[in-house]
């Protein structure tokens, strides 16, 4: 049966849910793979000609501070022995902290294309889609009393899938704007550079989120793929076996939807993030 005419008796319905569906998934799987810097250049030009070097003031102004607090903290802790590994530790922090913000820039970028690679090795070329295949009366009988409800989980699921992605690049821009305020706090030493252990188990916990999404959605297409309504197999219930191809696109929808958005959250869990 033509693709135009199966639109036609499954109803509107059918056709905004599948087309809002598919449109997402395709926008997904054409940004997934792109770096923050081909994502939107202009954001990202923004980020290296304006908000990081204004960072990077930032940083060089209170370097030299942190690394006289942490050197009088030392001095005045009363509690512990002081040792020449002491100091050796908070100079060798202070030159550390000096590098990143020689090349943190340069970091950066590395880390965006290292997981713009792996996240391309790693998606499958078949996202799962919205469809079925069956159209009988099951299909048609499940449009007509459900179809306001498939309509209503398709734009809700899509939306969260879409802001979840794309709300990943506004955290890496952010994260790579303060970048050098964040590093400067190492050279402060024990206490002060819990900022920027933080900064760095945050900053990867964003930038692999993609990778984890990418496998979400590998993982999980295929899983789903695989649901078979078994129900449906007997003779009598042949003729309404399209409810089921229906009943599994919602539950595409949805379980996707939750795995996608749990993505995140399973990785700092996963590697204590």
């Amino acid at each position: 049966m033509p693709n135009w005419l199966e639109e036609i008796l499954m109803g509107p319905t059918y056709l905004l849910g599948n087309t809002i569906w598919n449109v997402v998934m395709e926008l997904i799987a054409g940004v997934i793979t792109m770096t923050p810097q081909e994502f939107s250049s202009d954001t990202w030009s923004y980020v290296t000609d304006t908000l990081y070097p204004w960072a990077l003031g930032c940083g060089v102004a209170v370097i030299n501070m942190f690394f006289l607090i942490g050197f009088l903290r030392g001095a005045s802790n009363l509690r512990e022995n002081i040792t020449i590994e002491m100091w050796v530790e908070l100079f060798i922090k202070a030159l550390l902290a000096n590098g990143l913000m020689l090349s943190g820039m340069s970091m950066i970028q590395q880390f965006f294309n290292l997981t713009s690679v792996l996240s391309g090795q790693v998606l499958i070329h078949q996202i799962p889609e919205f469809s079925t295949e069956n159209l009988d009366l099951g299909a048609w009988l499940f449009f007509f009393i459900f179809g306001s409800l498939y309509v209503i989980v398709a734009i809700i699921c899509a939306m969260i899938i879409l802001f979840t992605v794309y709300g990943r690049y506004l955290k890496l821009y952010w994260l790579a704007a303060v970048a050098p305020i964040a590093f400067s706090t190492l050279a402060g030493g024990r206490g002060l550079e819990h900022s920027a252990f933080s900064w760095f188990r945050t900053f990867l916990s964003n930038v692999f989120e993609i990778l984890a999404i990418a496998m979400t959605l590998s993982i999980g297409g295929m899983m789903i793929r695989s649901i078979d309504f078994g129900v449906f197999d007997s003779a009598f219930l042949g003729i309404v076996d399209g409810f089921g191809s229906v009943l599994q696109s919602l539950i595409t929808m949805i379980l996707m939807t939750g795995a996608v958005k749990g993505a995140g959250s399973l990785l700092n869990r996963a590697f204590g993030l």
